[in-house]
């Protein structure tokens, strides 16, 4: 039996779980993260063994990616800007081998063809066992995990009385890609079961592929889906940008919308309820109108091509909804297929035999029938705690009391908030088997902060799902997001249980359906996050349509508000990594450093070079580790984020810091040896200097220009310091990627910017230690006296020629020696 131990474990490998796991990586680089997948493919139900060729996306091109890769547009397969799945499946993949952190992709952190088979939580980590396809044991133990099985991954199979006498095969959609049922001659007689949209593309291609098909829609049910045909006047993409304006969220009663005049209109007047309930019948006549279904010749009459009809109107989405991704869908049902509206009685050898009397032929059934909860790898105990579906029976009584209490209450204030809501059409309720979903902003459980759950809620782009889920996950498992008490997030939690319910009736039940409400959801999780970048300038808010775009920025706003952990490098990785760095600098620099230092004490000409005097590595050490402990008591006290003028003043401190420490000391006897190898050349060595200076002027000798020097290093590394950091939360705000040309051209901005704010303080400091010595009044009064007020800019040029460089090596250096000490000494 093999076992890992990880800091954070994702359970899923789909859209949700490369989104969460990728941006986990993001704001924890050095974490060691595993993605636990029981498929041999990422993509959940997008992964290449589950896709078929009728199954197509239901979001156009170009908004059905992640924010930071777009995708390339398919070669074949598009109809109306929607395309063929499997083109998502190619996407996901490329997009796991794209991203990597210290050397390892996503893809290496994938264990594919691991079962979950349990979770269980000991002395506060999380152990997950899980089996191979082998049949092997392995064991992880992990501090936080991420849930990331979704909604579409455990299949809903019927039992049908009599189906071991059946003896054909019985496949539900998520075998049905990898099935060769449809290239089997031995299969002529399809039926299909269910009247979801899963189900109308499996009658579809079995259509197209030769079969006679039947499709049977349950009597004791909810009745045909809602399926919205995209050959209409508005094309797909139309459609969907429309739907993620807020002014079209606002068309739904919901939680998620601001308490606005306008919505205030909407549900409080009855001039507004009847304009909402016009426009939502007018939305429903325009979509049944499409199929004809009571217009069709009296063949497909006969053939019971107007049971396909919805029950309820599209408003409440009792029996869900769906887009038509082909021209030639619905005359291609009424041509071909016979629909039933019946319950199955039993199944015979190759038969099926129906409550209405009528007997079917099948060689085969495909059953479009939906999903349940696939979260059974916890143990009914764990289910009530983290308030995640379970079987209805299973909720322990107190639990149970308390949240019918709640709702109650809450049902209460959803009628008030939402009049619209409590009178809904005649419509059949499918009884609830299974508890709701009670998770806080449908994520975090109400009592346990180690372990989130994305992609559980129903909204109609998971890749913009994903990718809010995910931000809003890393916070809550960060501990980053001030959580009301627990009292009131289990009354906000039920009064959302209590509108999903009145809003979708049947499919309200299960606590997470959000179809209408998919921007103003983002909406909620990124304000409680502090988060704007994503909303736009006045109306536009409002009218403009939601974006891959406005993702991409939120990412990067919340990167720069809320850095990582990992970014909080250890005093002695400063220490080491910015005396290497200093080291590396100097050696490198110092003839540059040399020819300033000259110019700026050269009063006649023919004076003789010296040899180099000094390598500094103690006073960059002092200065990085300064500044990396200095920052983090001038970060936000709440989100750990440092502006500019956080940055700026952490580099002044810190210059003061390593003036007193390093800096003043060294570049004395720095000074000294330059300025004595041009007069008297009366110091042997840099040990030798120091001792001379000390022995004629005592300890005070080493801080001669201390003022200055200070000066000159309060400002430089206010601006060097400051701006490099300020340079490198600008970039990753916007998601550029940290390399060593990033890196260096950061470092040489951030000198050139030091060295023209900085340079009178620096002439000041290197008269005042020359080799006499000089007080910092007296070397000003003396630049001013001999060049005037250029003069204190006198060296600028040799200067500018080392500070780039410089400023390039060192922080080059700097991070990669960091980089490389951090796994092993923090």
């Amino acid at each position: 039996m093999g076992s890992y131990t990880v800091d954070i474990a994702v359970i899923g490998a789909g859209i949700s779980g490369i989104a969460a796991a990728k941006f986990y990586l993001d704001i924890h680089p050095a974490c060691k993260l595993i993605l636990l997948e029981k498929d041999d493919s990422v993509g959940g139900v997008w992964n290449s063994r589950r896709v078929f060729d009728t199954f197509y996306t239901q979001t156009p091109f170009g908004e059905w990616e992640f924010s930071d890769m777009p995708m390339t547009r398919p070669p074949e397969g598009i109809y109306m800007e929607t395309f063929k799945a499997k083109y998502t499946s190619q996407y996901l993949e490329h997009y796991i081998d794209k991203q990597e952190w210290n050397g390892q992709t996503l893809r290496d952190r994938v264990m594919f063809g691991f079962h979950v088979s349990s979770v269980i939580k000991e002395h506060g980590r999380w152990t997950i066992s899980t089996k191979s396809t082998a049949g092997a044991t392995t064991m992880v133990q992990a501090s936080k995990v991420i849930v990331a099985s979704g909604l579409t991954s455990l299949a809903n199979m019927p039992t049908l009385p009599g189906q071991e006498t059946f003896q054909n095969p019985i496949i539900h959609q998520k075998d049905f890609g990898s099935s060769k049922v449809l290239s089997s001659d031995k299969v002529q007689n399809i039926t299909v079961l269910g009247g979801a949209k899963s189900a109308a593309d499996l009658v579809f291609d079995s259509v197209t592929a030769g079969k006679t098909v039947t499709w049977i829609i349950r009597a004791k049910g909810t009745g045909p889906g809602v399926l919205v045909s995209v050959a209409s006047s508005l094309s797909p993409r139309a459609i969907y940008l429309l739907a993620t304006t807020r002014i079209m969220a606002t068309l739904s009663p919901s939680l998620f919308n601001s308490n606005s005049w306008w919505n205030r209109f909407l549900q409080h007047t009855k001039l507004g309820r009847k304009q909402l309930a016009k426009v939502w019948a007018d939305i429903h006549k325009s979509v049944v109108d499409m199929p004809k279904f009571d217009e069709r010749d009296t063949d497909a009459l006969e053939r019971g091509f107007d049971k396909l009809k919805p029950h309820t109107p599209i408003f409440w989405q009792n029996q869900g909804a769906g887009l038509v991704n082909r021209p030639d869908f619905w005359d291609t049902i009424a041509k071909n297929v016979r629909v039933y509206v019946a319950d199955i009685n039993e199944l015979q050898r190759g038969v099926i035999k129906l409550n209405n009397g009528q007997e079917v032929i099948a060689d085969a059934i495909l059953c479009g029938t939906g999903w349940v909860p696939s979260l059974n790898f916890f143990d009914k105990d764990l289910l009530s705690k983290l308030g995640i579906p379970q079987p209805v029976d299973d909720l322990p009584l107190d639990q149970a009391r308390m949240w019918d209490s709640l709702q109650k209450d809450a049902d209460r204030e959803v009628l008030e908030r939402f009049p619209i809501l409590a009178n809904p059409p005649q419509h059949y309720h499918a009884p609830a088997t299974h508890t709701p979903y009670r998770l806080y902003n449908g994520i975090g459980p109400l009592e346990d902060n180690t372990i989130a759950f994305v992609g559980h809620v129903l909204v109609t782009n998971y890749f913009h799902l994903a990718e809010s889920q995910a931000i809003w996950a890393t916070a809550f498992l960060d501990g980053k997001i001030n959580l009301p008490p627990l009292e009131q997030r289990r009354k906000e939690v039920a009064l959302f249980v209590a509108w999903c319910r009145r809003r979708y009736l049947s499919n309200g039940d299960r606590g997470h359906w959000m179809s209408a409400e998919q921007t103003v959801y983002f909406d909620r999780l990124f304000q409680g996050l502090g988060l704007s970048s994503y909303r736009k300038f006045w109306l536009w808010d409002s009218f403009v349509p939601a974006s891959a775009k406005d993702l991409h920025r939120v990412r990067a706003e919340y990167v720069a508000k809320m850095p990582s952990h990992e970014s909080d490098t250890s005093s002695l990785v400063s220490l080491i990594a910015g005396g290497i760095a200093g080291g590396v600098e100097a050696t490198a620099t110092y003839p540059f450093e040399f020819a300033k230092t000259r110019v700026q004490l050269l009063t006649q000409s023919g004076a003789s070079a010296a040899s180099n005097p000094f390598v500094v590595v103690a006073k960059d050490g002092v200065r990085f580790v300064a500044f990396d402990a200095i920052k983090k008591s001038f970060a936000d006290p709440e989100t750990g984020a440092m502006s500019p003028l956080r940055n700026l003043l952490a580099g002044m401190c810190t210059g003061v810091v390593a003036s007193t420490f390093a800096v003043t000391p060294t570049e004395r006897i720095k000074t000294a040896l330059i300025d004595d190898a041009r007069t008297s050349k009366r110091f042997k060595s840099s040990f030798h200097a120091s001792r001379v200076i000390y022995q004629d002027h005592g300890l005070l000798g080493l801080y001669h220009g201390y003022a200055g020097t200070t000066l000159k290093q309060a400002g430089a590394t206010a601006f060097r310091m400051g701006t490099y950091n300020i340079l490198k939360d600008f970039e990753q705000s916007r998601d550029i990627a940290q390399s060593t040309f990033t890196n260096f051209a950061n470092g040489a901005i951030a000198g050139t910017v030091t060295t023209y704010a900085t340079q009178p303080f620096d002439t000041i400091k290197t008269r005042s230690q020359s080799a006499k010595g000089a007080s910092t009044v007296v070397a000003f009064r003396s630049i001013l006296s001999d060049h005037g007020v250029r003069g204190f800019w006198r060296g600028t040029t040799m200067r500018l020629g080392r500070t780039v460089f410089s400023g390039g090596i060192l922080f080059t250096v700097y991070e990669q020696v960091a980089a490389v000490l951090r796994p092993a000494l923090q």
